[in-house]
């Protein structure tokens, strides 16, 4: 297993579509330091209680189940944008999936992996809401009001495609709708650094554990930058372990009955 730092003075920034209003709060463990913004009004809500019915609990987004088309198409896949929604969650221009024999890191479930372009729509045909998401970002979108499309986020497995030159940072931010501005505000911020891959010989996608306020989210965002120079890079990820915030019996009957 790799062991992730934190970066403490990384000069990229977050995009924003949403008002943020700072709050300050440290995190202190050893091995990260982690900022929370957020305002007043988006405190995490009462967790609803467990719940057998519908679809609940915890879950992996995968990239598997997606459709690969037979090997005279597979070429294709590389232009292939993420069907909005995949998992009852939707995803920004940029998300496409792959077959991992087309990049230099193994699938960590076969056959795909998941891997986002930051040039977003100028190479990938638009799918429905995605230009309502953030670059880089998955989650509830349209329904982000509804918190039976809510989420905590624990780890995924991330590489870069420059990693065979240098590391990389990966910038990840957790949204929370608010009520009262009728929007997502960012709550949640961590940095980690995908060490290089040099020469891209047998390449490894390096497992992230998210920190606890990751919770209660209605999206969350990933972007991943040039090591130190800030400049935006193609990134790999599979396996993003996940569970429903809202375990209710309602909630759960909502979800298996919507895509």
């Amino acid at each position: 297993m790799t062991t992730v730092y934190e970066d403490e003075d990384e000069g990229t920034t977050s995009l924003a579509k949403r008002q943020d209003i700072p709050i300050t709060a440290v995190v202190p463990t050893p091995t990260l330091e982690t900022t929370i913004l957020a305002t007043t009004t988006v405190a995490i809500p009462d967790g609803p209680g467990p719940s057998s019915c519908g679809e609940s609990g915890n879950f992996t987004l995968t990239f598997d189940d997606t459709v690969t088309g037979d090997d005279d198409n597979t070429i294709l896949l590389v232009a292939s944008g993420m069907k909005n929604p995949y998992h009852h969650l939707f995803y920004g221009n940029g998300y496409t999936y792959v077959p991992d024999m087309w990049e230099p890191y193994p699938a960590i479930s076969q056959p795909n992996i998941a891997m986002f372009l930051p040039l977003t729509g100028r190479l990938l045909p638009n799918t429905p809401f995605a230009g309502t998401m953030l670059p880089g970002e998955l989650g509830a979108g349209p329904r982000a009001s509804v918190n039976a499309y809510w989420f905590n986020a624990y780890s995924a497995h991330f590489g870069c495609a420059l990693n065979g030159l240098t590391p990389c940072t990966l910038r990840i931010s957790g949204y929370r709708y608010d009520t009262t501005l009728q929007q997502e505000v960012l709550v949640a911020e961590q940095n980690a650094t995908i060490p290089a891959c040099w020469g891209y010989i047998n390449c490894r996608l390096t497992q992230i554990f998210f920190n606890d306020d990751f919770r209660a989210l209605s999206g969350i965002q990933f972007n991943a930058y040039t090591y130190n120079l800030g400049i935006p890079q193609v990134h790999m990820m599979d396996d993003l372990q996940m569970e429903w915030y809202n375990n209710t019996c309602s909630a759960g009957i909502l979800r298996i009955g919507h895509s």
